[in-house]
């Protein structure tokens, strides 16, 4: 049965290897400028967040929460509710921007960036658990749930870190060649 649906694919120009087997999810280069500057806005609004202890009047939305529970209040279930969301957009644009970055294409992708990026994932992902590790073991309270949040993020910004710190030693290596 296989058979006859490859050669069906086959009559019409589909290479089922190529279709099936294709491993590079990384997005295209030019999404690394992109990336930057989303995490350059992103730290903007984390900073004046963080520096001034408030929060910009512009992001006083009213949005839909599937659970909220406020200090004061009583929980809430699937109802809209007034909030700042701020932290929640720098928060998802840290993401977005770190995704951009981490995972877009060299100008030259070859096997040698694929080795380093490989390493810099396993390396950024020992280092996140160990720093986790690390705080679970010394951090309590609120200082550990801050830490904790924080930690969403450690392990993009280690393998970013990493690959471009890597990237640059191969291609100072390669300029002394």
């Amino acid at each position: 049965m296989f058979y006859i649906m490859e050669n069906i694919f086959y009559i019409c120009g589909v290479n089922l290897k190529r279709l099936f087997m294709k491993t590079n999810f990384l997005l295209p280069h030019g999404f690394r400028k992109w990336g930057w500057s989303i995490l350059g806005i992103a730290f903007i609004l984390i900073f004046y967040s963080v520096y001034f202890e408030s929060e910009l009047s512009f992001f006083d939305w009213k949005v839909f929460a599937v659970y909220s529970n406020h200090l004061l209040s009583e929980v809430q279930y699937f109802t809209w509710i007034s909030n700042n969301v701020q932290d929640e957009i720098s928060a998802l644009l840290v993401i977005i921007g770190g995704l951009f970055v981490a995972f877009s294409k060299e100008k030259i992708e070859d096997e040698m960036v694929a080795k380093i990026r490989t390493e810099s994932l396993v390396w950024a992902t020992y280092v996140n658990y160990i720093v986790l590790a690390f705080c679970l073991i010394f951090f309590y309270g609120m200082s550990f749930l801050t830490l904790l949040l924080c930690n969403m993020f450690t392990i993009l910004g280690f393998f970013i870190f990493r690959f471009q710190w890597k990237m640059f030693q191969s291609n100072k290596l390669t300029e002394y060649d």
